[in-house]
């Protein structure tokens, strides 16, 4: 397929759930991330991960190595049933914040609603942890994650890769990197809201000033994560930049009203130029990290969890 050159006219009303949801953030006087430091970051993350309500009961969650390296993976098992889809995720939170802990909610949340084994890996953060080392960390789990896929019930020949904003970036560089080795693993990625380029430039979002991701936070997390100017134009930081003739059919979830949204449809684009299959899915009225809220923090993330059930369905 050869690109179209499409436009698309970006949203500058909220849906409902979004406005309320930032409006209550707003209220509370909270710093951006930037200004509160790595450490700040990180706590406040894991405070407001804390105070949401736990996911669904499975039939076994197990935390287990994935390398001598250190890095584990949480493994979410709803049932017994054998063969089931296998989808290794990768969270957000700008290469420097997120945890295990932070993520459960969503993963049993997923492994519950699309019936499937859901290992959620522990990559290493910057700027402890610099690129290229969350991307090495990402292919070997996939790798990993596929050789045990058959000890806890899962179909090794259905396995997607999903990631969210930073994670989103690793999971598809991940993906990239082991479609180039000639590694046919993944059926499937799964992207919402990727950061896909390093540009440090300000967005053209009218929101590029608004929680829950602001331009100064962007510009703070790849300062962070890829200090070197000349590593922001390898490919495997901004994955718009790479080949992509030989990546796996794709599902992207974007919202209309995150400053990601431009280089999100621009990846879109690139892939499809490339004649990679393309589900294209634009929530106009959403912000950042809409996929992983809790939907009694905003309801329409019910939506995207289910296009996301869809996707793993149809791996």
């Amino acid at each position: 397929m050869r690109s179209t050159g499409m436009t698309i006219s970006l949203p500058t009303v909220r849906d409902d759930d979004a406005e309320t949801l930032v409006a209550a953030i707003r209220s509370t006087g909270q710093p951006p991330m930037s200004e509160r430091g790595v450490e700040g970051a990180r706590a406040y993350l894991e405070e407001r991960a804390a105070a949401t309500p736990p996911g669904p009961p499975l039939t076994r969650v197990s935390d287990e190595l994935v390398d001598e390296g250190g890095v584990c993976a949480r493994v979410y098992q709803p049932d017994a049933s054998p063969g089931l889809p296998l989808v290794v995720y990768f969270h957000g939170g700008g290469w420097v914040v997120g945890s295990l802990e932070a993520s459960d909610g969503f993963c049993r949340r997923l492994a519950a609603a699309a019936e499937c084994i859901v290992v959620s890996v522990d990559y290493p953060l910057a700027p402890e942890h610099r690129f290229p080392a969350a991307v090495e960390c990402a292919v070997r789990a996939v790798e990993w994650a596929a050789e045990h896929a058959d000890s806890w019930g899962a179909d090794a020949t259905r396995l997607a890769v999903l990631g969210d904003s930073a994670g989103g970036n690793i999971a598809t560089v991940a993906v990239g990197r082991l479609a180039r080795a000639g590694k046919d693993l993944v059926r499937r990625q799964i992207l919402a809201y990727p950061g896909v380029t390093a540009d440090r430039a300000a967005s053209k979002s009218p929101f590029g000033t608004e929680w829950p991701l602001t331009d100064a936070d962007r510009v703070w997390f790849i300062d962070q994560y890829a200090p070197d100017e000349r590593s922001r134009v390898d490919p495997d930081v901004a994955p718009l930049l790479a080949d992509v003739a030989d990546m796996p059919r794709t599902t992207l979830l974007l919202g209309g009203c995150d400053p990601l949204v431009s280089e999100g449809l621009a990846y879109a684009e690139h892939l499809w130029g490339a004649g990679v299959s393309v589900d294209l899915h634009l929530f106009s009225g959403q912000i950042h990290g809409f996929l992983t809220f809790d939907p009694t923090i905003l309801p329409s993330s019910r939506e995207a969890l289910g296009v996301v059930v869809n996707a793993i369905a149809n791996t």
